[in-house]
């Protein structure tokens, strides 16, 4: 069966409307009306009472499990609103409950929808490799995020580095004095020695640096010529060169939903003596993070925004899960058993991210878009790859140990904060997502799916934490509205609690 069975549905600015507005008040749902006890259905819709008016919206279908189905039309005191509307009351509310006003909030939701219309309008054919076209498919961002396509400037200044439009441009190369050239690992698959590739958009936001600016003029860098053709993955920074032999994570001083998007001088530092300490333990399902390279100016901004991360390449058949969550996007097989495909699925995906945190110690972050999954002929998932280091930690422990002390502090994690972490992203971010794909085809299977997945948890070890799982205890759901609310750095982020569809 292909992957691609189901042909992918055209996304319009009505799509994009509405998923502005639903993303919006299921983040309002889960972290402070839900919390609050302010919410309620009744007669195929929710009700969300605010302090100061009744939101509503459809709810298509009944829901088991945290991931909400939420549609049009979405109305306020028994009125229609459009997704606007919706973002000022969602607004009002936060700045009553939080006692908190954000100034900036209003604009970073108009700033992502903004892009989903530029996204809507620019999109191109998806290109024929399934790896890549899933790459490239996540039209309209996650449902729990309240600004999920928020990117910095104007659609003309990333447009053309945007996964979503379908984009392709050479990287550039430049020649480094050796002297200035730092860096870790077999970088020859992505640069020959004495080059650094960079991103164009990088490149641009950076060349007016002073330091650059100098280092160039004295002859330390210099314009080597462009470099090979790339396409941006999902996470726009980083890249899959067209060959797909390698992927390459560059900085980029643009922030991108939560973040600024850099590579930090020690997430440089960690990704190859992580690559060495997991590789042992998942083999071909990780991708690996062997080599980086970077150039040392008298600039830490530089250190960090000309760093490069080489990145092991993917199977070209395999596909993004963030992509199988999309319905839109087409790449969930039809044909095929919805318990049978989310049986094989969780065996694929959650026995080894529990299984590395129970046994080693190893907080891997398993969100949707860190994950890759390939099918066999039957359309069911066979097995897993995780990828993206910067957000693995280690708990105290003897694998910790064994890293230099510079890489040990940037990737410690306490007990607590890695079990957030974990359950967070496996759970709630991912499984969830999946879980209510499935549901979509077929509305009964949803509880089913949630037990199954408890009795496969019934089969590890004895662990505290997983005793708890299956004694219903609540999952944590990170608070990505309250955290921009307040503005607070992401890795600072809250966690709310989240009913678990397992219990009982």
């Amino acid at each position: 069966m292909p992957l691609t069975a189901a042909a992918p549905a055209p996304t319009t600015q009505a799509d994009a409307d509405e998923a502005t507005a639903a993303a919006l008040l299921n983040c309002l749902i889960r972290e402070v009306s839900g919390p609050l006890g302010r919410v309620s259905r009744d007669a195929g819709r929710i009700v969300v009472r605010l302090a100061r008016a009744t939101l509503t919206a459809r709810l298509p279908r009944p829901v088991h499990g945290p991931s909400l189905r939420l549609s049009g039309p979405f109305l306020r005191d028994g009125e229609e609103i459009g997704w606007y509307e919706v973002a000022e009351a969602v607004a009002a509310e936060l700045a009553l409950r939080t006692g908190t006003p954000n100034p900036e909030f209003l604009g970073q939701v108009v700033n992502s929808h903004e892009a989903m219309t530029a996204i809507v309008r620019e999109r191109a054919a998806a290109p024929a490799s399934p790896l890549l076209a899933s790459e490239q498919s996540l039209i309209l961002g996650h449902r729990y995020h309240p600004s999920p396509k928020s990117r910095q400037g104007l659609p003309s200044t990333w447009l053309p580095y945007a996964p979503e439009a379908g984009a392709r441009f050479r990287l550039g190369l430049l020649a480094v004095d050796p002297a200035l050239l730092c860096g870790e690992g077999d970088f020859s698959p992505l640069a020959g020695d004495g080059l650094l590739p960079v991103h164009p958009w990088q490149w641009r936001l950076l060349r007016g640096n002073p330091v650059l600016r100098k280092a160039i003029s004295s002859g330390a860098l210099l314009d080597a010529g462009p470099g090979p053709e790339a396409a941006p993955t999902s996470s726009v920074r980083t890249v899959l060169t067209a060959d797909e032999r390698v992927f390459a994570k560059f900085s980029l001083d643009v922030r991108i939903t939560n973040c600024v998007r850099k590579n930090a001088w020690y997430e440089l530092a960690s990704a190859p003596a992580l690559t060495r300490l997991l590789k042992p333990l998942l083999g071909a399902d990780l991708l690996g993070e062997p080599a980086y390279r970077t150039v040392a100016l008298a600039d830490r901004g530089l250190y960090e925004g000309l760093g490069v991360i080489l990145r092991e390449a993917a199977p070209s058949e395999s596909v993004v899960a963030a992509a199988l969550a999309e319905p839109r996007a087409g790449f969930l097989p039809e044909d095929v058993d919805p318990l049978k495909y989310w049986t094989a699925y969780t065996r694929a995906v959650a026995l080894p991210v529990l299984r590395l945190f129970f046994d080693h110690g190893v907080v891997l972050e398993p969100h949707l878009q860190n994950v890759l999954v390939l099918h066999d002929s039957s359309g069911l998932p066979s097995r897993a790859v995780f990828r993206d280091l910067e957000g693995t930690k280690l708990l105290p422990g003897p694998a910790l140990d064994a890293l230099e002390p510079a890489v040990r502090q940037s990737v410690t994690y306490d007990e607590e904060r890695g079990w957030n972490r974990v359950a967070y992203c496996l759970f709630v971010n991912h499984l969830a997502e999946i879980a209510a794909a499935l549901a979509d085809r077929d509305p009964s299977c949803e509880p089913d799916l949630w037990r199954d997945l408890r009795g496969l948890l019934s089969e590890l070890p004895r662990h505290p934490r997983l005793d708890g799982l299956l004694s219903g205890r609540p999952l944590p759901g990170k608070a990505n509205l309250l955290t921009r609310w307040t503005r607070s750095p992401d890795r600072a982020a809250r966690y709310v609690e989240i009913p678990n569809p397992m219990a009982g």
